[in-house]
C-alpha cells in the first residue's frame, strides 16, 4: 500500500492566547476538542489553556476547510510534557457540508507559558502502511454457517451469532441519510428476517466494528457517512482507519459478506480502505469512486438493496440502474462478484467434500480397471494403469488425506484433498507438481471461458460457469495452496493442490 502524503514542515508559529482571536475562533465550524489518553495527565487550567490555543493553531492554519466544513473535530493527544512544555499532536476531522467527504489532518505543536508554537502541519493525514498487519482467514465454521443462512434468508441458526445484516449512520444532521437507513433496514428486515440499525449515537466506531469482527451470521452491509480512501468515520467523528481492517483479527462478519460504503472516494486511490477490507473476503465491495453528494447518494442504496434483494436483479444491474436514476451513473465501484445475491452465495460458501479414510485406501482391479478405492467407495479410475493407481494410494497416505473435495460436479474441473481441515503439506517423493502464486490467482474470462489463472497460466477451465471460477479461487486462497499437483497426465485421474 503506499504510505501517506508527509506534511510539510513549516516555519514555527506562535499563538498567543491575548487577543481578538480567541473570540474568533469558538465560532463557525470547529467543534470543542476531544481529550485522547495518552501518558500526560492534565489539569483543568491546562486543559481549558489548551484547547483555546489549539483552535488557534487550527483556524489560522485551515482557515478555507474550517469555512467549508460542516463541522471540524479536534482529537488532541499529549504526546510528552518537558518540564513546563507540552508536546501536542491533533488529528482533526473534517466533514464536508454537501458531500459525504472526510478530510484528516495533523498538527504537532507545543504549549508553554500561554503560546502554541506549531511543528509540523500535514494537511492529508493517515496512519503509515507499516502499521497494517497480517490478515486471519475464515474459519471452516463461518462459512458452513452462512452457506446454511444463504439457503434460507430467514433461517435462524442457533450456533450463528450477530445480525444477518446491519446498515448505519452517524450523520444524523442529514435528514436523508436517517431516512434511507431506516429505508434500507425495512428491507433488510424483509429480506433476512431481521436487521441490525445503528443510527446516531448508535453508529460508535466501537458498535460497528463488534458486529463486522464478531458476527458469523453477517451477510450485508451497508454503510451512509463521511470518508475517503483510507478512513470512514463513525459517531463522535471516531475514524475507522484502514489499519483497524487490516489487522490479524477474524473479521467473520466482513467474510463473504456484501459491502455497501456510501462514503466519498472509499474506492478511490491509493485503495488503502478498499484493499484492507477486500483483505478479509467480502463477496462484493461497493463504495464511492466520487465525492458523493447528501440527498442523493443515499438512495442509490436503498434502490440497490431492494433491486437485489427484494426483485432478485443482479448486484451489477441493481447498482448500475440506481446509480443512474439518480444522476451517479459511474460513482461507485463495484468489485467481487456482480451476480444475484443469493445464487452467488450458495455456490461460494458451499464446499463439497465427501469423507475418506487415507488409512483403508488401496489400489483394487475391479471391472476392468484399476482403481483407488476407500472400502466400497470408488475414489479415482486409472484404467489400465496400475502403477499410478498404486502412486495415488500412496501419495494419499503420505498426506493423511481424510477428505475428498470437488468444485462444479458432475464433471468437477477442480478436484483437491484437505488433511484435518487443513492444506496436504509436501513434497512427495517425486510428484508431478506445479507451482503458483496464490496472492495472484484470479478467475478470468478467457478464449470463451471462465478459467483459473496465475498470471498467463492457465489452472482450471470452468468454462460459462463464472461463480464455480471464483469459488476455485477462494477455496485456494483460503486453504494457502501453493503447488497443483497430478497423477497420470495427460488427462490425469487424480489432481490435487498442496502447500
Amino acid at each position: 500500500m503506499r504510505k501517506p502524503a508527509q506534511g510539510i514542515l513549516t516555519s514555527l508559529l506562535t499563538v498567543s492566547i491575548a487577543g481578538p482571536l480567541s473570540a474568533q475562533v469558538i465560532k463557525g465550524s470547529l467543534q470543542a476538542l476531544q481529550f485522547r489518553p495518552g501518558p500526560v495527565t492534565l489539569q483543568v487550567a491546562e486543559k481549558q489553556q489548551l484547547e483555546t490555543l489549539t483552535r488557534g493553531l487550527v483556524t489560522q492554519n485551515f482557515a478555507a476547510l474550517v469555512a467549508q466544513s460542516s463541522a471540524i473535530h479536534p482529537h488532541v493527544t499529549v504526546t510528552g510534557r518537558v518540564g513546563n512544555k507540552l508536546q501536542c499532536e491533533a488529528i482533526l476531522i473534517a466533514l464536508a457540508k454537501s458531500t459525504y467527504t472526510a478530510t484528516v489532518s495533523k498538527l504537532d505543536y507545543d504549549v508553554e507559558g500561554g503560546k502554541a508554537t506549531l511543528r509540523n502541519k500535514i494537511d492529508h493525514f493517515a496512519p503509515p502502511a507499516g502499521a497494517v498487519l497480517k490478515t486471519a482467514t475464515a474459519t471452516p465454521a463461518v462459512m458452513q454457517i452462512k452457506a446454511s443462512l444463504l439457503k434460507n434468508l430467514k433461517l435462524s441458526l442457533p450456533q450463528g451469532r450477530g445480525p444477518k445484516a446491519m446498515t448505519n449512520t452517524a450523520n444524523t444532521e442529514f435528514p436523508s441519510a436517517v431516512q434511507a437507513t431506516n429505508d434500507v433496514a425495512a428491507i433488510f428486515t424483509q429480506a433476512f428476517g431481521s436487521a441490525d440499525k445503528k443510527i446516531g449515537a448508535a453508529s460508535t466506531k466501537a458498535a460497528v466494528m463488534d458486529v463486522l469482527k464478531t458476527s458469523t451470521n453477517l451477510l450485508a452491509w451497508n454503510n451512509i457517512g463521511h470518508g475517503n480512501p483510507g478512513v470512514i468515520i463513525q459517531w463522535n467523528s471516531d475514524p475507522m482507519w484502514y489499519t483497524d481492517f487490516n489487522s490479524a483479527t477474524n473479521f467473520s462478519g466482513l467474510y463473504n459478506a456484501v459491502v455497501l460504503l456510501n462514503s466519498c472516494n472509499t474506492c478511490a486511490a491509493p485503495f488503502t480502505l478498499k484493499t484492507a477490507i477486500q483483505s478479509h473476503h467480502p463477496r462484493t465491495y461497493i463504495a464511492g469512486i466520487i465525492s458523493l453528494p447528501v440527498a442523493r447518494s443515499e438512495f442509490v442504496d436503498v434502490d440497490f438493496w431492494r433491486a437485489t434483494l427484494i426483485n432478485g436483479n443482479s448486484m451489477g444491474t441493481a447498482l448500475n440502474a440506481a446509480a443512474a436514476a439518480h444522476g451517479l451513473a459511474g460513482a461507485f465501484c463495484l468489485d467481487g462478484f456482480n451476480g444475484r445475491f443469493v445464487d452467488v452465495a450458495l455456490a461460494k460458501l458451499t464446499e463439497d467434500c465427501l469423507p475418506m479414510n487415507y488409512n483403508n485406501v488401496n489400489a483394487v482391479f475391479a471391472g476392468g480397471a484399476w482403481k483407488v478405492a476407500d472400502g466400497g467407495s470408488w475414489l479415482l479410475d486409472f484404467g489400465a494403469n496400475q502403477a499410478n493407481a498404486q502412486k495415488a494410494v500412496a501419495i494419499m497416505k503420505h498426506y493423511k488425506m481424510d477428505k475428498q473435495c470437488f468444485v462444479g460436479r458432475p464433471n468437477a474441473p477442480m478436484t483437491y484433498y484437505t488433511t484435518a481441515g487443513s492444506a496436504p503439506v509436501g513434497p512427495y517423493p517425486g510428484e508431478d507438481a506445479i507451482a503458483f502464486n496464490p496472492a495472484n490467482v484470479k478467475a478470468s474470462f478467457v478464449g470463451g471461458s471462465w478459467k483459473v489463472v496465475d498470471g498467463q497460466m492457465s489452472m482450471l477451465d470452468f468454462g460459462n460457469k463464472e461463480a464455480n471460477a471464483k469459488v476455485a479461487v477462494d477455496i485456494i486462497k483460503f486453504y494457502g495452496f501453493t503447488h497443483q499437483c497430478f497423477v497420470g497426465r495427460p488427462h490425469a485421474p487424480m489432481s490435487y493442490f498442496r502447500k
